[in-house]
């Protein structure tokens, strides 16, 4: 039926926990790149690109811009889809969850950068150096790396 929502029966549903969230890649000069320090679950202190969970009523691309715009204070939208990448952490009690992130490049159309109590710091690195660092979590590095096969991928006409 359009425009309501399907019951989904118990066998259709697992117990568990599954989060989707969005990242971005936002490059600056130079080939770099921006991440912030995480103030937030699941990479609670760890560099990471901005992003965050998807609401229930918005979109991925809504949720991109709306995150972004909360932990850096930039406006963005989405470009490109990088890739949809898993992840498997554990919160603070040690229990297991599916994290599950779309990424994108966006490009950014206004706002200020600062900081925020999602994003308690934030640096622009060189790609490379990203992707050598031990201060990122493998899944962010893949994100940048695919961003950066992107990027190399040259179309012929």
């Amino acid at each position: 039926m359009k425009g309501s929502l399907a019951m989904m029966s118990e066998r259709d549903t697992e117990k568990g926990k599954v989060l989707v969230s969005v990242a971005a890649v936002i490059e600056g000069e130079r080939n770099k790149v921006l991440i912030i320090w995480e103030g937030d679950t699941p990479y609670h202190e760890h560099w990471v690109v901005p992003g965050g969970y998807v609401k229930p009523k918005e979109t991925v691309q809504e949720a991109v811009a709306r995150e972004v715009n909360e932990e850096t204070g930039l406006h963005v939208i989405p470009t490109k889809l990088i890739g949809i990448y898993d992840d498997f952490v554990a919160d603070a009690e040690g229990q297991s969850f599916h994290h599950i992130i779309i990424a994108y490049t966006v490009k950014t159309i206004g706002g200020e950068l600062m900081v925020s109590q999602e994003s308690m710091e934030y640096a622009w690195i060189n790609i490379v150096e990203a992707l050598k660092s031990t201060r990122l979590p493998e899944v962010f590095k893949k994100i940048i790396s695919d961003h950066r096969k992107q990027k190399s991928i040259k179309l012929f006409s």
